[in-house]
């Protein structure tokens, strides 16, 4: 039998083909374990977000160098807790606040701040929005005081209920929310039938004078975005409701603005992040940031190294108490961001912390000075029967 012999044009065609092919297979296992650098990951769905991956977030087509406006966002220094404040105009967002007792109007200022007082001095009264990102006592300890003291329009939370005996602040919250005029709004990865489904089983069950309707403004998810001012806020996470750790259930926030990004992660751990990465390449939405708020306190259950290499941001928020006894921040995620080029602060070290964007720029305003006196306001908390919001019976 005659050999067919190929030509060397034709040998140099099937050495080209199978070399594509293994290239094509490499790019395939790395992007799957999520070794990539970020210029090479695919943005596959670009168009549903608007947004694709890029190692510079910044539109370079815009010149924001001749603005007025600016974002400014404030890590209070909480201790062992997260307390964020972002004004944009007169736009305002309260992502955490605190433990309990970090509202307290007789809460003298000492190595941290009296958080109702410190919004009172820097001229607060309205907040449009405020961000429960999930129920643990550092971070919505002094919630329900907040809702009380403050004109409160919109509280988003997610479906997760806190554990045993941290229920007393939640059910101080609930009944806060009940009292206010504040809108509700809960997290949910149900779909619109989904949810029609469980009202129409519940209503079955129930008389007439207790049924309840559908308001698709009653909820979120994931790829929502809210507007702050002119600033965008994308909702990253959570994108399960069934997280064995509920640190994972934090909502996680991307603020844009003048084209600077900044990464607000709750306490969200590596599961989430995994998740967030996930979701991420699905919808072609870059997690590049300039700034990350360091979840979990610094804790080595948070930050892994693929979720830096993504975000690879030039400065890191760590907002941890100092000598805590849970001896945080950690050691490797320090060490990781600082190896990826981030300028990290601590609010430990250097106490709160206020960051501008305006032009395009970032500063920061590392201590920055408050007042040391009592705000002159009395704290009235009615202390109502417990009683869960509808929507937690509805989206379990």
């Amino acid at each position: 039998m005659n050999r067919k012999r190929f030509s060397k044009g034709e040998k140099f065609v099937w050495t080209v083909i199978t070399c594509l092919v293994v290239l094509l297979l490499l790019y395939w296992g790395l992007n799957e374990l999520g070794l990539l650098p970020e210029a090479l990951i695919t943005t596959e769905n670009e168009n549903l977000t608007g947004t694709s991956e890029s190692s510079n977030p910044i539109p370079a087509n815009i010149d924001y160098s001749q603005s007025d406006s600016k974002l400014e966002i404030y890590f209070f220094d909480v201790g062992q807790a997260d307390s964020i404040l972002l004004r944009q105009g007169e736009a305002v967002m309260l992502v955490d606040t605190g433990n309990a007792g970090d509202a307290e109007t007789s809460y003298k200022v000492t190595n941290k701040i009296n958080l109702s007082h410190e919004l009172q001095r820097l001229g607060v009264k309205r907040i449009n929005y405020l961000i429960a990102t999930h129920p643990h006592e550092d971070h919505m300890g002094s919630m329900y005081k907040i809702i009380n003291l403050f004109d409160v329009e919109n509280v988003y939370a997610n479906n997760i209920l806190p554990e045993g005996e941290q229920a007393g602040y939640y059910k101080r919250f609930v009944s806060a929310l009940e009292t206010s005029n504040s809108h509700f709004i809960a997290h949910t990865n149900l779909s619109e039938n989904e949810i029609l489904a469980k009202i129409a089983e519940y209503n079955a069950n129930v008389p007439e004078s207790q049924q309840v309707s559908y308001n698709p403004a009653d909820y979120f998810r994931v790829g929502d975005v809210i507007g702050l001012g002119e600033a965008s806020i994308t909702i990253l996470a959570p994108n399960s409701s069934s997280y064995y750790d509920t640190n994972d259930s934090s909502i996680v926030l991307m603020v844009e603005f003048q084209g600077v990004r900044i990464l607000l992660t709750g306490d969200a751990g590596l599961t989430s992040e995994a998740d967030i990465i996930q979701w991420s390449r699905m919808n072609g939405f870059s997690l590049k940031a300039d700034v990350l708020k360091v979840g979990h306190h610094g804790s080595r259950t948070a930050s892994s190294e693929v979720f830096i290499s993504l975000v690879n941001p030039k400065y890191a928020i760590v907002m941890v108490a100092e000598s805590n006894s849970y001896g945080l921040p950690d050691e490797e995620p320090i060490e990781r961001l600082e190896r990826h080029g981030a300028t990290v602060y601590m609010t430990k070290d250097v106490g709160d912390i206020k960051m501008v964007v305006q032009n395009g720029q970032i500063s920061f305003d590392l201590g920055f000075s408050h007042e040391e006196k009592e705000a002159k306001w009395v704290l009235c908390v009615k202390d109502l029967n417990f009683k869960m919001p509808l929507k937690y019976l509805l989206i379990e």
